[in-house]
C-alpha cells in the first residue's frame, strides 16, 4: 500500500472494501510510491519496507507507510538543507573554474552519506557537469557518490583513479566510491584530466533537445494519452520534449520546498488558452520573465477526482517579442481594430527621438508605449496617467491586436 501528495490510495487490496479502479502508472513508482520506499534504505530502517510490502494486515501497512511518508519527510529536508550547503560551497570556491575543471567534486564532513547522491544530481541539473560529491566516514576516509551528464561515463572516471580510490562501482550515469582522506586531490585532478578527455565546452550545460513544436491549443488529455501509450518512458525512451513560443505567464507563485507553480496563457487566432505548470526545484529563478519561450514534459495531475495535463516546465527563453518593437514611418500611422467586442484607436507616432504606439479605448483612456519599452502609461492625458506592465493581462494582447491591425494597413 501506498500513497500520494492527496491523499488517495493507489493500490487495490483485494481483502480492502475500499477499490480504486485507477491503476498504477510509472510516475506513480517513479516518483511516489519509490521515493518513499528509497527514503527507507538512505536514512531508516530496511525493514519496514520489508513489512509494508509483504504484510496482509491493512493495519500494519498503514502504520508502515506512515513511517516511510515520515522518513520520507526527514529525507527531504536534509537534502534541502545539504542542498543549499553545497551551493554555498560551490558559489564560493569552485564556480569560476567550472569550465577548467569540466567536473564538480565536494567534499564536506558531517552531511549524511544517504542522501549526497540526490544532492549530486541536482548540482548536475543546476551546473551542467559531472558532479563527485563526499563525505567524510570517519577520520581517514571518505565515501561518496557520483552523477554524470550524457557525454561522460562515471564508471570509466571512477576507474582512471583506481589506484586512489577504495572501493567503487557504477555505470555509465551513476555511481559510489570511497578513498583515504589524503588522497582527495589527487582524485580530483585525475577526474578534472578525464573529463577534459571527453568533455567539450558545449558538452556542460547543454541546451534542451526540443521534440517538437505545439500551441497550447494542442496540449490536451487525448495527446496526453497518445505520450501514455509509449510508456515506460526512461534513459532509451524519454519522454517528448515540447516547446511553445511565445507564451505569458499570468501567474506564478513559491510552493512546496522551493518551486514554482504557474499559468501561462497563449493567443491562437483571438482566443486565449491557459494552462497550468509546475517547475520543481526554481526557487532562484523566480520571477519568471512575463514573455518567454517554454520547453516542458506533459504530467496529469489528479486531485480530488479531477484529472487535469498540466506543464513539467524544463526550460525557458525570453521571447523573441519579449521587446516590443516598431518604428516610425514619417508620418503617424492610424487605424481602427475590434478587441473582445469593443472598437479602438490606434496609431504610431513619434515622441522625441522614439516610435510611440498610442491605443485609444471607447472611454477615452490612452495607453501610450514606446518602441522597445516594457512599461506603458494609461490614462485620459499623460500628466494623469499611471505605469503599466504592457506584458500583463489585457494590455499585451490589446497591442498585439493594434500592431497586427496596424500592419495590415501598412502593407
Amino acid at each position: 500500500m501506498g500513497s500520494k501528495g492527496d491523499g488517495e490510495q493507489i493500490v487495490n487490496n483485494p481483502k480492502s472494501k475500499i477499490q480504486n479502479p485507477k491503476s498504477l502508472k510509472p510516475d506513480d513508482i517513479g516518483f511516489r510510491l519509490g521515493p518513499r520506499i528509497n527514503a527507507i534504505g538512505r536514512i531508516g530502517n530496511p525493514q519496514i519496507v520489508i513489512e509494508l510490502l509483504t504484510t496482509d494486515d491493512m493495519g500494519i501497512a498503514l502504520e508502515r507507510a506512515m513511517q516511510c511518508e515520515a522518513t520520507n519527510t526527514s529525507r527531504q529536508e536534509m537534502c534541502e538543507q545539504i542542498g543549499k550547503q553545497a551551493i554555498e560551497i560551490v558559489e564560493t570556491e569552485y564556480v569560476a573554474s567550472l569550465k577548467d575543471d569540466r567536473v564538480l567534486v565536494i567534499v564536506q564532513p558531517n552531511w549524511h552519506h544517504g542522501v549526497i547522491g540526490i544532492v549530486a544530481s541536482r548540482l548536475v541539473e543546476r551546473y551542467g557537469v559531472p558532479v563527485f560529491i563526499g563525505t567524510n566516514e570517519d577520520d581517514k576516509h571518505i565515501r561518496g557518490s557520483a552523477r554524470g551528464i550524457p557525454e561522460f561515463n562515471v564508471f570509466e572516471a571512477l576507474q582512471s583513479c583506481d589506484d586512489f580510490l577504495g572501493k567503487y562501482g557504477g555505470h555509465k550515469a551513476a555511481g559510489g566510491f570511497s578513498l583515504p582522506v589524503e588522497n582527495l586531490e589527487l582524485v580530483r585532478q585525475r577526474l578534472s584530466e578525464f573529463a577534459n578527455q571527453c568533455l567539450e565546452l558545449q558538452h556542460l550545460k547543454p541546451l534542451l533537445k526540443i521534440d517538437t513544436l505545439a500551441n497550447l491549443d494542442q496540449v490536451n488529455r487525448e495527446l496526453y494519452q497518445q505520450i501514455n501509450a509509449l510508456e515506460p518512458c526512461g534513459i532509451d525512451n524519454p519522454n517528448p520534449v515540447f516547446c511553445t513560443q511565445e507564451v505569458r505567464v499570468i501567474e506564478q507563485q513559491i510552493v512546496g520546498k522551493g518551486h514554482i507553480k504557474f499559468t501561462v496563457a497563449q493567443i491562437i487566432d483571438g482566443q486565449q488558452y491557459k494552462i497550468k505548470g509546475i517547475a520543481w526545484r526554481w526557487r532562484d529563478y523566480f520571477p519568471l520573465p512575463p514573455l518567454v519561450d517554454i520547453a516542458y514534459k506533459l504530467k496529469e495531475n489528479n486531485f480530488n477526482g479531477n484529472i487535469n495535463i498540466e506543464l513539467e516546465l524544463l526550460g525557458i527563453r525570453l521571447s523573441s517579442d519579449s521587446q516590443l518593437s516598431f518604428s516610425y514611418q514619417n508620418k503617424p500611422v492610424r487605424t481602427t481594430f475590434e478587441y473582445n467586442g469593443r472598437e479602438y484607436i490606434c496609431g504610431i507616432y513619434k515622441n522625441g527621438d522614439s516610435a510611440e504606439l498610442r491605443i485609444k479605448s471607447p472611454e477615452e483612456k490612452v495607453l501610450a508605449i514606446k518602441s522597445g519599452e516594457d512599461i506603458g502609461l494609461l490614462g485620459i492625458n499623460r500628466e494623469q496617467a499611471q505605469k503599466v506592465d504592457i506584458f500583463e493581462s489585457p494590455y499585451y494582447d490589446i497591442i498585439q491586436a493594434a500592431l497586427k491591425a496596424l500592419e495590415s494597413v501598412s502593407n
